[in-house]
């Protein structure tokens, strides 16, 4: 009904878009609701959803009015936000070991910090005859806020005219992608499943004859998927937890830690570096 009034009162051409979660929000909307629908209902971009908090009967006259599900990206216990921050001294470990049928993509600022950043990697150097490099690459932000990533040539992407404050980046065996544009192409990689370690976030996890590649990253990542032969296998989402949680390695984290969840698994990615990620604004789903 006050949907409907809106665009009578604008001549049918109304473009507002409102959304509520709390029982005084709602009221605004809906004079009768009451607290003891708090939570089990919301309004969410102009429609009224159930939550899963409806039992059995009330599902079944919620769906009976035509009343939609709210699909949550997140269990209750983590809250969506924009993004997640490192200053330059955390990490994420995603305990996989890739080769060379993985691909990345990811959505991230420009590098806030003075050095360079890796954004992602992981890299194995060994001194052999010939010189060895199985890796799934680093790819870095530069601290003049232009990309490279090291396979081979390093590129300089200053003058690239998509360049923006945020950048999807997009890795895999043959190449990688600059906010859609394909900016390099890798050949003779020696990509071999087991003989790198696990791919870290933030971060470049590294084994080997090695030295200083481990600069990490400071700014924001936005998501990150990771593909295994085009089939999703990761999928981690910038959250905080909003009550008491075990994460990927079985450790308890508070109310407030700040991650990455995936909800190809379910599992809660968090930092294993010191200080603590910064989360962006909450997301209203």
């Amino acid at each position: 009904l006050y949907i409907s009034k809106q665009y009578t009162n604008a001549g049918g051409h109304w473009d507002g878009n409102i959304s509520a979660k709390t029982c005084d929000e709602i009221k605004n909307y809906i004079p009768s609701f009451t607290k003891k629908y708090e939570g089990k209902f919301i309004i969410n971009k102009n429609n009224l959803e159930y939550t899963n908090k409806l039992d059995e009967k009330e599902r079944e006259y919620a769906q009976s009015i035509n009343v939609k599900e709210k699909i949550k990206l997140l269990p209750d216990e983590y809250q969506q936000v924009e993004y997640i921050e490192s200053s330059g001294t955390q990490y994420i470990n995603t305990n996989i070991s890739p080769s060379s049928e993985y691909k990345v993509i990811t959505e991230v600022t420009n590098h806030q910090g003075d050095k360079d950043g890796a954004v992602f990697g992981t890299q194995v150097r060994l001194k052999k005859n010939p010189w060895r490099d199985y890796s799934f690459k680093c790819l870095y932000l530069i601290a003049d806020n232009s990309y490279r990533c090291d396979w081979g040539n390093r590129v300089d992407f200053n003058t690239i005219e998509s360049k923006k404050d945020i950048n999807k980046i997009t890795y895999d065996k043959n190449g990688w992608y600059f906010n859609e544009t394909k900016v390099d192409s890798f050949s003779n990689q020696t990509w071999e499943s087991g003989l790198s370690p696990t791919l870290t976030i933030f971060a470049i996890a590294e084994i080997g004859d090695v030295s200083g590649y481990n600069s990490k990253y400071s700014g924001k990542m936005y998501y990150f998927k990771l593909f295994n032969d085009n089939k999703l296998c990761l999928d981690l989402i910038p959250c905080y937890s909003t009550a008491a949680v075990t994460d990927v390695d079985g450790e308890e984290c508070s109310a407030g830690t700040v991650g990455l969840y995936d909800t190809v698994e379910g599992k809660f990615y968090t930092n294993q570096g010191t200080g603590d990620f910064i989360a962006g604004p909450d997301v209203n789903e």
